[in-house]
């Protein structure tokens, strides 16, 4: 079905509050089953953009709502209502997981507990830490890393108090910042390129009309096989004797050289990559593999013939996504001029009545987060200067995301490494900054470390799906909001309660202690203890991948018959897009490319459920393992996302 106009013309619908109230039942129970998945066992159900426990709620509240309606249809939801809850859980996810809040809670707690005689960060930092921004109570910090104990007592409560309160700000503040710059761009997105937001395909077709996607046979043939799969490796899991499918990655070594240059290769099957992989557009699809074969063979000859072990392809991926959001911009601009001059003046022949917030409002928004930003820069010590480079970095690179997401559908963004921070101090030197701005700057490493679950391409695709259904976008917007302002210290709380009860020195929960070591104990301490200068040559790498984004965007919109995606350099040249999923994006291309080729258009679209059917298989019966292992506390079956099975 095409996606690029509403499918009802009739009225409004409104955003029931029955429907915000058990979205955030909902949303406490998503941030509570995918905090004790990410911190004890189980998937980390964000790191692909079509996040695996919205989907597998949304799936069976659609089973649960039709059994009401035959039953007691009084306590039954619209179609609407229940894409008002799906959205809801698909907010909190971006906060909860161990793609945002694992990593700010690890950050947190970790310069006072690890500080040794030997690290001297006694010496180093501390001093540069603003106490509202952590804890150095003993007793708060050795019941948090020894565990046997709960979060929920006055004194534990009444440390972590004032962090959890300006963090959570900070977070919810960032979030609306995200919202205000989508309700400016979302038109411009929409209605003028006419994106076509593949990641709601799934979420649309199921609620808009749940009975007839439910009867659709391929669906069920392609859920079939992804979910027999997933019994089948999840009982090996727990029965090594039974056998299994090896759909997860085989990771190659090369010892020798010159094949050692190429580092490692990592080869797996998901059924899911395969069923997302096939809404992305061929170009890119075929793009995004052909560039990870490219980086590949570039490290083996260049590696081998030159003697270069750094080809700067962290630089490089990062000038690249932050030249897609400033492209995104450039390609905007007459609409962004309308935008301003609507708001200002109330002309520029531009309605913004089915916007999430007036363009006004959104403005001012951004002008308010700004000042917010700068506040709590000039209170924590940091300079201005640099908070702002940080942001305008940070929000450059979200523009990126949102665009390839609403335009392609990429199954992964991870941007691993690929931080603001990196880039600001790699280029300018430590020497710029000076010890309190590194320090500062490594608390907020959090927000960048890795970026699968940002939540700027989520909040669009939110309001994409409730432009689909006509939902009242602003009633939308404040479910949203809702969502942020309940979850984002309820996830706090969640995360504390565990990590009070396992202790984070448990082996099952170490993962949390990852981003604070990186962050805090290996960056931090590197630019500290080895001062550095500007690096012109990371620099010179950073402007090559903008200029190389430009060139093949320029390329595919002048020739037709141009094969290489601007994303797909993108995605080939950074350090973990591919890596793990190069392979079922290969077959998923090809098998596309065959059935377009030989069976044309129709035989694509009736193609669709099957692939539909691959990822729901996949992620129900995860999300069934995944409950399994919440519950039970044992390690089962992640979907693949795990070297294969011995």
């Amino acid at each position: 079905m095409n996606q690029s106009t509403p499918t009802n013309s009739g009225t409004t619908s409104s955003v029931a509050l029955r429907a915000v109230v058990i979205g955030l039942i909902f949303v406490v129970a998503n941030a509570y089953w995918v905090g004790r998945n990410d911190l004890i066992t189980g998937p980390k159900h964000n790191y692909m953009s079509l996040f695996s426990n919205a989907v597998f709620t949304f799936f069976v509240l659609t089973l649960v709502n039709l059994l009401l309606r035959k039953l007691a249809r009084h306590f039954a939801l619209s179609d609407s209502d229940l894409l008002v809850v799906y959205i809801m859980v698909v907010m909190i996810t971006t906060v909860a997981g161990h793609q945002t809040m694992s990593k700010l809670v690890g950050t947190l707690v970790h310069p006072y507990w690890f500080a040794t005689a030997e690290n001297d960060w006694r010496n180093l930092f501390w001093r540069y830490i603003p106490e509202w921004f952590t804890t150095t109570d003993e007793k708060a910090l050795t019941g948090f890393f020894r565990g046997e104990t709960t979060v929920f007592t006055p004194h534990f409560l009444g440390v972590w108090l004032k962090p959890i309160v300006y963090w959570s700000a900070f977070t919810f503040v960032l979030f609306f910042v995200l919202i205000c710059i989508n309700t400016i761009i979302r038109r411009q997105f929409t209605e003028h390129e006419r994106l076509t937001y593949p990641i709601t395909w799934m979420p649309l077709e199921m609620g808009r009309d749940p009975v007839a996607f439910l009867r659709n046979r391929l669906m069920w043939i392609g859920f079939g096989i992804a979910a027999a799969i997933s019994l089948l490796n999840g009982l090996s899991n727990l029965y090594p004797a039974l056998p299994s499918v090896p759909v997860g990655w085989t990771r190659f070594n090369f010892n020798e050289k010159p094949w050692s240059y190429m580092v490692y290769t990592r080869i797996s099957f998901q059924p899911f990559v395969i069923g997302l992989s096939f809404f992305m557009p061929l170009d890119l699809a075929f793009s995004a593999w052909f560039f990870y074969f490219l980086k590949k063979l570039t490290q083996l000859l260049l590696g081998a013939t030159m003697g270069w072990r750094n080809l700067y392809l962290d630089e490089q991926a990062q000038g690249a996504w932050n030249a897609l959001g400033i492209l995104a911009l450039w390609v905007g601009r007459r609409h962004l001029k309308r935008v301003f001059t609507h708001a200002f003046t109330g002309k520029g022949g531009i309605d913004d009545s089915k916007e999430p917030m007036p363009y006004r409002t959104a403005l001012f928004g951004i002008a308010g987060g700004f000042l917010f930003f700068i506040w709590f820069a000039f209170k924590a010590g940091f300079s201005i200067w640099v908070m702002l480079l940080f942001l305008v970095l940070y929000f450059c690179t979200a523009i990126g995301i949102s665009k390839i997401r609403a335009s392609l559908g990429v199954t992964v963004h991870e941007l691993l490494w690929v931080d603001p921070g990196r880039t600001m101090v790699t280029s300018l030197g430590t020497r710029t900054f000076g010890p309190r701005n590194l320090t500062i700057l490594s608390f907020l490493y959090w927000l960048n470390r890795d970026q699968a679950a940002h939540p700027m391409p989520s909040q669009l695709e939110a309001f994409r799906i409730g432009e689909q259904v006509n939902m009242n976008s602003r009633r939308l917007f404040w479910a949203v909001i809702i969502t942020f302002a309940v979850g984002i210290p309820a996830t706090f709380l969640i995360y504390f309660d565990i990590l009070y009860h396992h202790g984070a020195a448990n082996p099952a929960t170490s993962f949390i202690m990852g981003v604070g070591r990186e962050g805090l104990g290996q960056r931090l301490q590197t630019w500290l203890t080895f001062p550095t200068a500007g690096d012109y040559v990371t620099m010179g790498f950073m402007g090559l991948g903008c200029v190389l984004t430009g060139f093949f965007l320029i390329m595919k919109m002048r020739f037709l018959w141009w094969p290489f995606h601007p994303v797909g350099y993108v995605l080939g040249v950074s350090p973990a897009e591919m890596v793990y999923i190069w392979v079922p994006v290969l077959i998923s291309w090809w098998l596309k490319f065959i059935i377009l080729r030989y069976g044309g258009l129709r035989a694509y679209r009736k193609a669709i459920p099957f692939f539909a059917g691959l990822i729901l298989g996949d992620y129900s019966m995860g999300g069934i393992w995944s409950i399994i292992s919440a519950i039970t506390k044992i390690t089962t079956y992640n979907m693949g996302w795990h070297p294969v099975l011995n």
